[in-house]
């Protein structure tokens, strides 16, 4: 037998209690359903803030220059993935930066960094 195959690998006691040793969160026994709901933790929500600033100067009766700047992200805030909820997992509980180039898209980075786009043109 294999330590894959053991018992110790498939069910686990693990449990979550508060200060006074209450159990708040434990697994079910197996073969029977929990009680608590689904999706019932919710992770934080994302304040995004976008600005831009144009500047147009008339160069003649139909011709204008164009400068432009975009910042994405002025806040500097990270945008979070909801906890982990499996009380199985070591990283029960924890939050982690989103990947951006993950399931959704997103204007900022991993680390919220701001970012600056200058474009200037000639409308005509």
């Amino acid at each position: 037998m294999t330590t894959a195959q053991g018992l110790q690998n498939q069910f686990s006691n693990l449990a979550i209690a508060d200060a006074q040793r209450n159990v708040i969160l434990a697994n079910p026994a197996p073969g029977q359903l929990g009680t608590l709901g689904q999706r019932w933790i919710e992770g934080p929500s994302h304040v995004g803030f976008d600005m831009n600033l144009v500047k147009r100067v008339r160069l003649a009766e139909s011709k204008e220059f164009e400068l432009r700047i975009d910042a994405i992200n002025v806040l500097n805030t990270p945008r979070w993935l909801d906890p982990v909820t499996d009380i199985n997992s070591p990283n029960f509980g924890r939050l982690t930066a989103a990947d951006p180039n993950g399931s959704f898209q997103q204007s900022d980075t991993v680390t919220g960094a701001r970012t600056f786009t200058i474009s200037m043109r000639i409308n005509f």
